[in-house]
């Protein structure tokens, strides 16, 4: 039996896949699918009270858009081919990737989302590292950024300079295009090399790259291998943002 709203409106989702306006079947199948988001966000540690007030209520074409949406992420990609640096979705429950990484050379894991012990426990289980930089509590939290913090994104890029790293958060996406981003204005080594775009109307990333910028201390910049020329064209860089 099908189950048709009372009302509609048109998703703002785009895809090959045609909506017919109903909301789903109450039959094994649809139920399932269900199930498997819900399962997701729960074995994700994620929030995901919106997605389990309004399944129910959502049609079998959005419901394939949001599993649809998981695939795209979960690649391990190697950002470019001189550095040993890759990306992509948080490894939990994925030992035979984490080996994967470990015979390519990565030896540190690092973590976006905090997934916490567990997770730690599993590398370390299977040879490498762990290393954890909360973008949620370092980044979206923020809006001033102390000597804490800014010490914080300092050895985070550290890490990252020791080169043969795994950057990991939940989908593999936009929390990795921060990290990056982060890397590509402060950190000499991934300047340039990394394709990641400011959102273009996003306006906390012009002012918070800035305040992160006058928080560094002469120290953290020799630290990082800050040159003249490369804090030159930082300057320009954060100018044109």
């Amino acid at each position: 039996m099908k189950i048709f709203p009372v009302t509609y409106s048109t998703p703002i989702f785009t895809s090959h896949y045609e909506d017919d306006g109903i909301i789903g079947f109450d039959d094994s199948i649809s139920q399932e699918k269900r199930n498997l988001i819900r399962e997701h966000y729960d074995r994700w540690h994620m929030p995901y009270r919106s997605i389990y007030n309004s399944e129910h209520r959502k049609s079998d074409h959005e419901l394939q858009l949001i599993t649809d949406s998981w695939k795209q992420y979960h690649e391990i990609q190697k950002i470019d081919k001189d550095l040993n640096i890759y990306r992509g979705q948080t490894l939990v429950e994925k030992p035979t990737k984490l080996y994967y990484l470990k015979n390519k050379g990565v030896k540190t894991i690092i973590d976006l989302v905090d997934y916490g012990d567990t997770y730690k426990e599993e590398v370390n289980k299977i040879g490498l590292n762990y290393y954890c930089y909360n973008i949620y509590q370092n980044w979206w939290e923020k809006i001033d950024f102390d000597s804490k913090d800014i010490k914080k994104l300092v050895d985070f890029i550290k890490v990252i300079q020791q080169d043969n790293v795994y950057i990991g958060c939940q989908h593999g996406a936009n929390d990795t295009d921060i990290a990056f981003i982060i890397n590509d204005f402060f950190n000499p080594q991934l300047s340039g090399k990394v394709k990641t775009r400011i959102p273009s109307n996003d306006a906390d990333f012009p002012f918070k790259l800035n305040m992160i910028y006058d928080a560094f201390t002469k120290e953290q910049k020799k630290a990082l291998g800050w040159t003249k020329e490369f804090e030159q064209k930082l300057i320009k860089k954060l100018i044109s943002i």
